[in-house]
């Protein structure tokens, strides 16, 4: 019983179909409108164009607040990247949408060359400094050795936690989500209890696409702070 009920909660993160069409063709009509929002085709943006151009410019400003000279060539990079996920994000929130981050693999795909990248780029140009920050500053002699070993798994462990971060807070939010949709469903004749969990439901909807625009901006931020180090 608890294998089916676990099996049929995750059950959503495997494509559906609709008349032998999979929904994801659908969902890439919604896809194509979201490109022609977020990309201006006129002269004058819209109000909602403005908007969105508005809300990235503020997002890559914090994310660049603390930047270096070094760190110049990556910007449209991280600018494309925060972009990238941000899409795959709020698409994935739509009905029988495929949410590819998600998934550890695509997540874990993303960071772990980007996490390569930058520090082949670090040794490469500051190959001391690099390694001083293995070992933190005014650290007693009798612990150097530990610190480096400290130091260079949690290095190791920064791809890791950089995708299972952005895939671990979406799936507990659409967990939460198939919840409760799967309730509202099955008391739909009591509307005394399903209209409280219908409120609910909006409410974390909206928390939700808020959650997607934050991991969006924590995963380019993470990157970014990498590649300052």
């Amino acid at each position: 019983m608890t294998m089916t009920l676990a099996y049929s909660i995750f059950g959503q993160f495997f494509p559906n179909t609709l008349f032998l069409i999979p929904m994801n063709v659908f969902s890439t009509f919604f896809a194509l409108s979201w490109l022609l929002f977020i990309f201006p085709t006129n002269w004058a943006p819209s109000r909602l164009q403005s908007i969105w151009l508005s809300f990235r410019h503020n997002v890559l400003e914090m994310i660049f607040q603390n930047t270096s000279p070094n760190s110049a060539p990556w910007t449209g990079l991280i600018t494309s990247l925060f972009v990238l996920i941000l899409s795959i994000n709020v698409l994935g929130l739509l009905p029988y949408a495929f949410t590819s981050t998600s998934h550890i693999s695509l997540t874990y795909s993303l960071g772990f060359p980007l996490w390569m990248a930058v520090n082949i780029l670090g040794f490469y140009l500051a190959f001391n400094a690099r390694l001083s920050h293995l070992v933190p500053q005014g650290t007693p002699a009798a612990l150097i050795p530990a610190m480096v070993w400290i130091e260079t798994l949690s290095l190791f462990a920064q791809p890791i936690a950089l995708g299972l971060r952005l895939a671990a807070n979406l799936t507990a939010g659409h967990l939460l989500i198939f919840l409760l949709s799967t309730a509202i469903w099955l008391l739909a004749s009591n509307p005394f209890i399903s209209l409280p969990i219908f409120i609910i439901f909006v409410l974390l909807f909206i928390l939700e696409i808020g959650v997607a625009c934050i991991q969006a901006y924590v995963f380019t931020a993470l990157v970014h702070f990498y590649l300052l180090q």
